[in-house]
């Protein structure tokens, strides 16, 4: 299990576990934390871009599986998560907490936003309504929590990557 890809299966698969057996339990305006979406971040903060980027591919497929929207949605809006996640870290010179967790706020909203907009091109406009502002403020805040954890997760899963940051520790 020394191999980052073998070490963020097991990263994904308790995601995937989590969301489904706990995380969905907890709603606020109904709507609940997206782990899929804070797992992407979090390997963009660690390990950037395109790790990010490939993670949150991986994990949007996961929730592609689980959900009934057109298939991929959700692979492009966490790859988009971390893209966006492992950019906006590494343009940072020195990071606070607060700065790694308004990064984890923006790079979910981007990803539910890309969602909702790719939904509606593809033919399911009830997407993008008013409610998708309600969906980014929620997982926008609950990502802002939870990547903590989970950044020290990642890192776990892929400890050759580069030092950490003093926003994260």
């Amino acid at each position: 299990m020394d191999h980052p890809a073998i070490r963020y299966v097991v990263v994904v698969a308790t995601a995937v576990f989590l969301q489904y057996t706990l995380i969905t339990q907890f709603r606020i305006a109904g709507v609940s934390a997206d782990l899929f979406l804070v797992v992407a971040i979090a390997a963009g903060i660690v390990a950037g871009s395109e790790r990010g980027a490939v993670v949150g591919f991986v994990c949007g497929l996961c929730l592609d599986l689980l959900v009934v929207t057109p298939f991929g949605l959700g692979a492009v809006s966490g790859l988009v998560s971390g893209v966006v996640a492992g950019s906006l870290e590494g343009a940072t010179i020195y990071a606070a907490r607060w700065m790694t967790a308004g990064i984890a706020f923006v790079a979910s909203g981007v990803g539910i936003l890309t969602f909702a907009i790719t939904g509606a091109l593809l033919g399911r406009p009830d997407l993008l309504s008013f409610h998708v502002l309600t969906v980014m403020a929620v997982v926008g805040a609950s990502s802002a929590l939870l990547v903590f954890p989970a950044v020290r997760v990642c890192r776990w899963a892929d400890p050759e990557a580069r030092l950490p940051r003093a926003a994260v520790r």
